[in-house]
């Protein structure tokens, strides 16, 4: 069974495997979500509120999550062993896959955990020992004009230079775009590099989706695998876009699934 501790630094273990595990805040947040109501479903509101609290998020954010959890914990959108999808609903955490060994204060109304002792099987993983973080010394009361000054202009340079790159950004992807191969199968427009790469990830891919999607567009550099996708959703048709990224841990069986849930 996997243990779970929020405040560790590698937050997954399984004793008998020897396995540790390091997670993302964010994933850590819609874990212990599902892990305090296990075997109940949790919706996708609920979790986006909890791992993105006050940020306005795409609904791949929280999909990716689901995946990068069930890559940890050696589960897949296929057999769904762990962490079950419920259509239009949310998700569900199967009971008695995971435990917690330390629950942390909560952070939001909708986490309320108890005080719990750690599992027996769980405690040669707790740490002997926190490190206490020293106390930050207290900001001077009033702050000299010239540091006013500095972190004005400081600022001033962040924005240019953000701007700069965000047109560069634009005109390179726009100007590579132009060039880019299109292929058409199951009435789904294929977009991607016309190179081997390209040719390779488009194969590895290529599928039958919902037929309200529209384009794919296909690409990857030496750490993630970037898919964007073009749809028609609501009633009146209106086309939407949703990106995504993906680590190279990632089937393509994953990958598929979340397009299919996604660009819908």
């Amino acid at each position: 069974m996997w243990c779970f501790d929020p405040t560790a630094r590698r937050q997954l273990t399984h004793s008998e495997l020897g396995i540790t595990k390091k997670l993302k805040s964010t994933d850590c947040k819609v874990l212990e979500l599902l892990l305090i109501h296990q075997g109940q479903i949790v919706s996708k509101e609920q979790l986006v509120n909890v791992a993105w609290p006050g940020r306005i998020v795409s609904g791949s954010s929280l999909t990716q999550s689901i995946a990068q959890l069930r890559l940890a914990l050696g589960d897949n959108g296929r057999e769904q062993k762990m962490i079950q999808t419920v259509p239009r609903q949310g998700y569900r955490l199967v009971t008695g896959v995971i435990e917690m060994v330390q629950q942390p204060e909560p952070e939001s109304a909708l986490l309320q955990p108890t005080q719990a002792a750690a599992p027996e099987h769980c405690r040669e993983h707790e740490p002997s020992h926190r490190h206490s973080i020293p106390a930050v010394a207290s900001l001077p009361a009033s702050v000299s004009r010239l540091q006013w000054s500095l972190l004005i202009f400081l600022s001033l340079l962040l924005l240019i230079t953000a701007s700069w790159l965000a047109v560069i950004t634009y005109t390179n992807t726009k100007t590579e775009r132009e060039n880019w191969q299109q292929v058409t199968y199951e009435r789904v427009d294929y977009f991607f590099e016309p190179d081997d790469k390209g040719e390779q990830l488009f194969e590895w891919l290529k599928d039958v989706y919902p037929d309200n999607l529209r384009m794919l567009y296909l690409s990857k550099n030496p750490e993630q695998i970037y898919v964007s996708c073009v749809f028609q959703s609501g009633s009146l048709q209106e086309r939407e876009a949703t990106n995504m990224s993906f680590e190279y841990g990632f089937s393509s069986v994953q990958i598929k699934e979340a397009i299919r849930e996604q660009c819908q």
